[in-house]
């Protein structure tokens, strides 16, 4: 009877070593993806600091921009929403001038055209007023909420990711019978830097749009 006792007792002992284990790989790994989540998407550098590929950036339009009246080769103009700070320096402040480029635009000539507009975004500036090149799209990640108009995400507005709506930019025979809606389309071609907007009639982006965008290649800002 005593060595059933003991037995038993010993069982429970190792019941509650093996859930007391358990518990800690638990928290092991909950640290692990805790500690992944806190990494600076800013890496120091010998020569600079490093922003790290994929890292999103909110941006406010400057310029307003429209299928309607803006012409191939337009420059526009957003600026840096919040700072980007590593160990207390700030990398780059607020308002921060990010420049871009019209590289195409479409306008709405008869009944089953999209209007359409393919934006660069190439250029941002530093403190020192220098200008560097740059690599960004907009995050279609993150669907309609890559867009605020007047603190307003898009109702009506559809994002892909890749460069599959370039083809809607080129009128009815690219759309399929059914078409593509009546809202907006947005998309981003990786790796190139272009947001892609097509809508029916007119595609216009009032000064103060919020964009997220993200970098498509790691961006070095010099010390």
């Amino acid at each position: 009877m005593s060595q059933k006792m003991t037995t038993i007792k010993m069982r429970k002992e190792g019941t509650r070593v093996k859930h007391f284990l358990n518990f800690k790989l638990l928290i092991l790994i909950l640290f692990s993806f805790s500690c992944e989540s806190l990494v600076s998407p800013v890496k120091e550098m010998p020569n600079g600091y490093q922003i790290q590929k994929g890292t999103d950036l909110s941006v406010i339009l400057e310029t307003p921009l429209s299928s309607s009246t803006n012409q191939r080769g337009d420059q526009f103009i957003a600026l840096l929403k919040e700072p980007i700070i590593f160990k207390n320096e700030v990398i780059l402040p607020k308002d921060t001038q990010i420049k871009g480029l019209v590289k195409r635009v479409k306008k709405y000539e008869k009944l089953g055209d999209r209007a359409g507009l393919i934006l660069l975004f190439d250029q941002v500036g530093l403190p020192n007023g220098e200008f560097i090149p740059l690599a960004a799209s907009l995050d279609t990640d993150r669907g309609e909420k890559a867009i605020k108009i007047k603190g307003k995400e898009l109702q009506d507005a559809k994002v892909v990711g890749g460069s599959a709506i370039v083809g809607a930019l080129v009128g009815r025979a690219a759309l399929g019978k059914k078409g593509t809606g009546k809202g907006l389309l947005v998309g981003a071609a990786a790796g190139t830097g272009a947001v892609i907007l097509s809508n029916r009639k007119e595609v216009k982006l009032p000064q103060g749009t919020e964009l997220i965008i993200k970098l498509d290649e790691p961006l070095l800002i010099p010390k």
